[in-house]
């Protein structure tokens, strides 16, 4: 019994000093390869916006991982391992490119906006890109939006309050805000494929545009 204590008691405690050290590393191994893959997929992303990369296609990045449990009373040599990060320089598709697909129309991909009732198919239309314009409160009554109509307290911003001296107004929208912050001055586009715009016509400035190209 005695020789059979004096066995186990040091291989129970180098198994569990092993699995602590395994946990460091891979704890340490986890850590520098999240760090790499954010650093090679900017990279990759910055390169494929730019157009400027000059290397090669793939993107390959490695770093060591070196470890030495420094709390160990016996020492012990450090370990090192390699940690790799791998991207394409550029893992994306031009948008633009997706009105190149005649024959597969349902998978064209065009952009709508959060409560739009149309859809486009250029990311550079100006019904996109809200114009915020600043105009004194009282010429307000005076002015009307691209489809004539008159502007109305914003309901987020205003309420049933006063408003301010200066409003803020789109040539798009119908309500004046208090303030250039408000989330009814803010648009959000989402690129979905047009299967899932059905229902909603196209943009008359994206129209007039495709056919000036196709001609």
């Amino acid at each position: 019994m005695t020789v059979e204590a004096a066995w186990s008691v040091p291989l129970f405690f180098l198994c569990v000093t092993s699995l602590i050290c395994m946990m460091d590393i891979y704890g340490l191994y986890v850590k520098k390869m999240i760090r790499l893959q954010e650093t090679v997929e900017k990279t990759g992303s910055v390169a494929g916006m730019t157009g400027v990369y000059s290397g090669p296609s793939v993107i390959d990045l490695c770093e060591p991982v070196f470890y030495k449990p420094e709390w160990f009373p016996v020492p012990i040599p450090g370990r090192s391992i390699a940690v790799r990060g791998r991207v394409h320089a550029w893992t994306g598709r031009d948008p633009e490119e997706n009105r190149e697909l005649p024959s597969e129309e349902g998978n064209r991909l065009v952009y709508v906006t959060e409560y739009g009732s149309v859809y486009h198919t250029h990311s550079e239309c100006t019904h996109l890109e809200l114009q915020i314009q600043r105009v004194p409160s009282v010429l307000l009554s005076g002015m009307r939006n691209a489809g004539g109509g008159r502007y109305h307290a914003c309901e987020k911003c205003v309420g049933k309050g006063e408003m301010h001296g200066l409003v803020y107004i789109t040539g798009e929208g119908d309500c004046y805000h208090n303030s250039s912050k408000c989330s009814g001055l803010t648009r959000k586009v989402h690129l979905v494929p047009a299967s899932e715009a059905e229902g909603m016509h196209i943009c008359s400035r994206c129209a007039a545009k495709d056919r000036a190209e196709a001609a």
